[in-house]
């Protein structure tokens, strides 16, 4: 389990519910624990804490509306994770929307690129949870893992060019799980900014086009593409 990544979400054994459960929280932390133990609910992994040992991982609980949107930090042991699953896909996510003509033809159009947008944020756990957490601004938040550089570049075209109704927003993730805003990386193709930046489970920095291109011709030689 050393490899989650972030944004990745995760199942827990019945010993890990337990340990969470056993701290000090609010009667309104408890019932949110609760909830999500007794409805086999996933957690998604966050950015590792500094203070965090390279055995334990850090994850999140975003509550829906009912619930205030609380965000619960917590900490658990990796062998307490017993399985490890994915957001929903696009095609999942955009069923009896207005905008489910939109999506699938964007979905459509990253086929060839061999990715799959996944839908995580207040979209993506409404699926999950069949709880509201949709309102009239949310953004369709898109995950698209990428396997180098020139496909990033392509996806984020098309991200750019697609007109779903609600605001498209995410990230472009590479095979090293480092994750930058799709709409950075558009900014940084157009010459508007010098940097992006790159974010994963252990670590956030900052790469400049130069840099990323570099990167993504290691990535390429590590794929065995010429």
């Amino acid at each position: 389990m050393e490899d989650l990544r972030r944004n990745q979400l995760v199942c827990l054994h019945a010993q890990g519910w337990a340990q969470l459960q056993a701290h000090a929280w609010d009667a309104e932390a408890q019932a949110i624990l609760a909830h999500w133990q007794r409805n086999k609910l996933p957690l998604v992994v966050c950015r590792q804490r500094i203070d965090v040992e390279s055995a334990q991982v850090c994850l999140g609980l975003p509550a829906p509306r009912q619930w205030s949107r609380r965000r619960l930090a917590l900490k658990l042991g990796l062998d307490q994770v017993a399985a490890v699953a994915t957001f929903p896909t696009l095609r999942q996510v955009a069923q009896a929307m207005p905008w489910e003509p939109a999506a699938f033809k964007l979905d459509e159009k990253l086929t060839p690129l061999a990715v799959t947008p996944r839908v995580y944020g207040s979209h993506g756990w409404q699926w999950l949870t069949h709880m509201p957490y949709v309102h009239e601004a949310s953004d369709i938040d898109i995950s698209l893992n990428v396997p180098d550089f020139e496909t990033a570049c392509g996806a984020t075209a098309l991200l750019a060019r697609a007109e779903l109704g609600p605001r498209l927003d995410g990230e472009v993730v590479f095979p090293g799980g480092q994750a930058v805003a799709w709409r950075e990386l558009q900014r940084l193709l157009a010459g508007h900014t010098a940097q992006v930046m790159l974010k994963d489970r252990q670590s956030i920095g900052l790469a400049t086009l130069a840099e990323l291109k570099i990167w993504g011709r290691s990535l390429r030689a590590k794929r065995g593409n010429p």
